[in-house]
């Protein structure tokens, strides 16, 4: 049952979008604190951080085909064409592995330009399967005093400075000209207000 309880927890850490704390913190707590295996702890928490992200991806995908506006969506599919013939699936599945911060909208990107499902877990199980095994084998024995002062850091403000983070990344990642970034190699960023590119799938 407390394997269930991590992995659902982990999870759920996954699909919450805000920078907070390394979720390796949550593992090594559970370990400390309830006695766990930890190498099976560790595929709990992996398998439990895979269902997160996948769900934040799918999430993401439905949400930007519903809301995104012509130009924002044709924008975003030039960048996953290039996306796929520069880097390859090997590319992406490295940069979703390695989960650079912030690695909650980097999943939300991974939804909009529509990366595949099955390269997202594979990524993610294997990226956690071996940042666990690094973070949490080396720190389980402070994981408890490292758990708490965290929880002590993160209050309302720190929530709200995180949402102001995620939606201010996001929106100019929406907003820059890819077409203009590969093929002038200058940055551009589309911040005009067009009646067919605010309305949801376009007019």
């Amino acid at each position: 049952m407390t394997y269930l309880v991590l992995a659902a927890i982990a999870a759920g850490f996954a699909l919450i979008p805000l920078p907070l704390f390394p979720s390796w913190v949550i593992v090594a707590y559970m370990v400390v604190e309830y006695d766990l295996r930890l190498w099976l702890a560790i595929v709990v928490g992996a398998l439990g951080t895979t269902v997160g992200r996948v769900g934040l991806v799918a999430i993401s995908r439905v949400a930007g085909e519903r809301m995104l506006g012509r130009w924002s969506r044709g924008n975003l599919e030039y960048l996953h064409g290039k996306l796929e013939s520069a880097a390859g699936n090997l590319g992406v599945g490295v940069l979703l592995a390695s989960s650079p911060p912030p690695a909650g909208v980097l999943f939300i990107v991974a939804g909009l330009v529509r990366v595949q499902l099955w390269l997202v877990a594979v990524s993610v199980f294997v990226g956690r399967i071996i940042g666990y095994a690094i973070s949490v084998g080396g720190a389980s024995l402070a994981a408890a005093a490292l758990a708490d002062q965290l929880r002590g850091a993160f209050g309302p403000w720190a929530a709200v400075i995180a949402i102001i983070i995620v939606v201010g990344v996001l929106l100019l990642f929406l907003r820059l000209d890819y077409r203009t970034l590969f093929e002038e190699h200058r940055l551009r960023w589309n911040f005009r207000r067009r009646r067919d590119d605010d309305m949801p799938g376009g007019a």
